[in-house]
């Protein structure tokens, strides 16, 4: 397997061979510790921007959509990541803690690009056709992930039962 930078990277973020993180079991709670740190900001960096943007007006879209794209730009990096070694990241399936993550981590980016219409201009109504883009776009999304959960799904009751 060749390593990529992708690899460099995450191997020297891990620190396996150093103190950064002390030994495997503290190594684990660190490891806890990011993962809560990382859900709390998937849910709280976004909202802020998409609320941000509302009275801050014009001027402050562009900081805050760079904001979010170096916000989202290392989760869409870890998600190639595990793919690459073969981790499933299609839900299996749509438990209740799921749906409430879905639902308090995706609207804000639709809000935060209504909202950049809105201020960039508040009298054209482009900002009411992105809210209405988003909420078809996400249904869509939806859709798929439950298509793609399903899949995944009938494979392994597949494998299953060929073992």
């Amino acid at each position: 397997m060749t390593t990529s930078m992708l690899d460099r990277v995450v191997r020297w973020n891990l620190d396996l061979d150093g103190d950064l993180y002390g030994d495997e079991r503290e190594r684990y709670r660190w490891y806890e510790g990011i993962a809560t740190a990382s859900q709390l900001q998937a849910i709280l960096i976004p909202w802020v921007a998409a609320i941000a943007v509302w009275p801050l007006g014009d001027d402050s879209v562009l900081p805050l959509a760079l904001m979010l794209v170096a916000f989202w730009l290392p989760a869409v990096l870890s998600t190639i990541y595990v793919r690459a070694r073969r981790v499933e990241t299609a839900p299996r399936s749509w438990s209740a803690k799921r749906v409430l993550l879905t639902a308090v981590t995706a609207p804000p980016y639709g809000v935060f690009v209504a909202g950049a219409f809105y201020v960039h201009d508040p009298d054209n109504s482009t900002w009411i056709g992105a809210i209405v883009g988003g909420l078809i776009g996400g249904c869509i999304s939806v859709v798929a992930l439950v298509v793609k959960g399903r899949r995944v799904q009938r494979r392994e009751a597949l494998a299953k039962d060929e073992d």
